[in-house]
């Protein structure tokens, strides 16, 4: 369960334009709401104002926001890095502590994303730090502070230590309790009692009920649709599956599939799975594979822009990186690539020594150059192929014209008869992830079930 930050933007009006700029900001973030897209496009009109205006705040909160919209919206973190890299560049050029910390946060949540929690956990420490040099009475850092604490929540209950992660969680209510402002303390109760709930959903379910109902009862007419009451729904239904009356889950699974602000895709997959199970449980088949298909529409493009958000984290901060043990699929990344293409020459070379499986045509410098371009992640890599097997992508379309791009480079790859590891290795995905890709591919050219692809590949 994903639990949420209270977001806060608020800022001294020196002037008119400023005021104005701010009223175009918060508009922007009600348009979010209603047609995201066009929010998401808008903002760099608006840093274009910002920046020749000469506001800085305004310039970091649309920066901020950007990186908040491609975390919902999207779901591409690959966006995601490139802004909060580029929002702490300029929060530090501006010596802006509050939003240098919050790039820290973003950061860690695409490192989250991609199952690196203990370098998730580095950036919130960075963070932290940068939050300990301000003013500690400022009430925008006293909640940034509770915002950081819910992150450290996240992460813990994503590695399943619960406890640390209620522990982050109250200290999150801790830092809310220094806040002076009324409206401000009272909006962090419904908050910080949703994520309480969400947190002791595994480990006592009269808990999460409790915390749950508490956080509805501090809500207000205006939070009716907001992000923490789809997590209050959720827990609540959570807890009836949990004790078998499906029906009044159901009641609150549809609840919260009806709330429309942002929902974080693990929250989404979380509602997909719990439906799924609730339909089977009610012998409702046809509903429960209508919620099979979204959820497998939802895995494969979260799947995708995990692969595209690996590649960024390698080439923007992979080279001082280290992974914790439990994230094994991600470890290579962090391995000196000459490690990588050595080894890959070396079974090439030793396992089809005997027989070569590609065409004579094609000599060693040749494979040499083309798993050079691999390495380097390069998208002439398929150009430079076809130099060597002429009409290989062509032939492909004329099986099917819906091969994409991807599944053409796959199917070279394994022309050159490199394997799924290797493969995965190259293109920074997981193995399961090109195990899928084969499967679709042989959809697509209609192999028999006892087709083996490599040998199709190898003799066409």
């Amino acid at each position: 369960m994903l639990f949420f930050c209270f977001v806060v933007v608020a800022y001294p009006q020196q002037d008119a334009h400023l005021k104005s700029l701010e009223d175009k900001i918060a508009d922007n973030r009600k348009l979010f709401q209603e047609r995201p897209e066009q929010a998401l496009y808008d903002i760099g009109k608006l840093l274009n104002e910002a920046e020749k205006s000469g506001q800085k705040n305004s310039e970091l909160n649309l920066l901020a926001n950007r990186c908040e919209y491609y975390y919902f919206l999207r779901v591409d973190f690959e966006q995601m890095i490139n802004s909060a890299l580029e929002l702490q560049k300029k929060a530090i050029t501006y010596k802006n502590l509050l939003y240098e910390a919050k790039s820290h946060k973003y950061l860690s949540q695409a490192y989250s994303f991609n199952e690196l929690f203990e370098k998730s956990l580095e950036e919130l420490e960075l963070g932290m730090k940068v939050l300990s040099r301000a003013d500690a009475k400022d009430s925008l850092i006293i909640l940034e502070k509770a915002n950081f604490h819910t992150a450290f929540a996240n992460i813990y209950n994503l590695k399943k230590e619960y406890f640390s992660g209620i522990q982050s969680l109250l200290n999150s209510v801790k830092e809310h309790d220094k806040l002076t402002e009324s409206d401000w303390k009272n909006g962090t109760k419904f908050m910080d009692y949703a994520n309480l709930g969400g947190a002791y959903l595994m480990v006592n379910l009269d808990s999460a009920e409790y915390y749950a109902q508490k956080s509805i009862s501090f809500s207000t007419e205006h939070e009716a649709n907001h992000n923490l009451m789809f997590l209050n729904y959720i827990v609540l239904g959570d807890v009836f599956l949990k004790r078998k009356k499906y029906e009044e889950a159901l009641a609150y699974y549809k609840k919260a599939e009806s709330i429309q602000e942002n929902k974080h895709f693990i929250n989404i997959e979380k509602l997909y799975n719990n439906l799924i199970e609730v339909y089977g449980n009610l012998n409702q088949s046809e509903l429960k594979e209508q919620y099979e298909q979204k959820l497998k529409d939802l895995r494969l493009t979260v799947s995708e822009n995990q692969n595209k958000s690996l590649r960024t984290i390698i080439r923007e901060t992979g080279k001082n990186s280290k992974v914790q043990e439990d994230t094994k699929n991600n470890q290579w990344i962090w391995i000196t690539g000459g490690i990588l293409i050595l080894g890959g020459l070396i079974y090439f070379f030793t396992s089809r020594k005997k027989e070569s499986k590609f065409s004579v045509s094609l000599t060693q410098e040749a494979y040499n150059k083309l798993i050079g371009l691999l390495k380097e992640n390069d998208p002439s890599f398929l150009l430079a192929f076809e130099e060597e097997f002429p009409e290989f992508s062509q032939k492909l379309l004329k099986i099917n014209s819906d091969l994409s791009n991807a599944e053409i480079e796959l199917l070279a790859m394994i022309k050159l008869n490199l394997s799924n590891k290797e493969i995965a290795q190259y293109k920074f995905i997981q193995h399961k992830t090109v195990q899928n890709r084969r499967h679709k591919i042989r959809k697509k050219i209609n192999l028999t079930s006892d087709t083996d692809l490599n040998k199709w590949v190898e003799n066409f």
